[in-house]
């Protein structure tokens, strides 16, 4: 069986598409936050909901985030920090907000040990304690339709990413902790503006 159904899905969906479906799918607070953090980090569904209040800092002016160690032999990289004016952003504080209210509670986690997978329960205060695996699937085809998936975000961040002419993997790396060209490349969707791009430059170089 494929790992995606539906195959892996390649082509960007900008902001604008991106938030208006967000907007139509109507979702909690806490299914929402999910999805834009998986939007703007471009992290493993996993590095997302395995989040707790420590790895969260509130300023004035940010919402800042720490993924520790990467998943599957990634690089650890330092916390991200998004601006407060950038939208679905209010949504995260305000969950961060309400878990710092609860008292811990107990959660299943999945890690990998000597590449065989396992879990244990820990407790915590969870910044997302009703969402795992299942249930990120879940919001995410409800947002983007039934062909989608988790990881198709992280595609779409990096994709995105690496289309600016003055990325460099030193960039790349730091903001997603891929250590190596190799992983690059296994995630490097398709983009019809790079498309466009790339005809306007023959073209120009025909006339030229």
């Amino acid at each position: 069986m494929p790992k995606y159904k539906q195959g892996k899905q390649q082509n960007l969906l900008d902001f604008h598409e991106f938030s208006d479906q967000v907007e139509k799918a109507r979702l909690n607070t806490e299914h929402s936050a999910f999805i834009w953090l998986l939007y703007y980090s471009g992290c493993r569904k996993s590095e997302a909901y395995e989040r707790t209040i420590q790895d969260v800092e509130v300023s004035p002016t940010h919402f800042t985030i720490d993924f520790h160690q990467r998943k599957k032999g990634g690089a650890a990289v330092d916390p991200l920090s998004f601006p407060r004016s950038w939208k679905g952003i209010e949504q995260l504080i305000k969950l961060y907000e309400r878990a710092r209210q609860r008292k811990p509670n107990r959660k299943r986690i999945f890690y990998s040990e000597d590449k065989q997978r396992r879990s244990r329960i820990e407790k915590a205060q969870w910044l997302f304690p009703n969402i795992q695996s299942h249930t990120a699937w879940r919001i995410v085809k409800r947002v983007l339709g039934f062909q989608f998936y988790p990881h198709f975000l992280r595609l779409n961040r990096i994709t995105e990413l690496a289309a600016d002419p003055k990325m460099s993997l030193l960039r790349l790396k730091s903001y997603t902790g891929l250590k190596s060209l190799d992983a690059l490349q296994a995630y490097m969707g398709i983009s019809k503006k790079e498309q466009e791009a790339a005809l306007s430059w023959m073209e120009k170089k025909m006339k030229g």
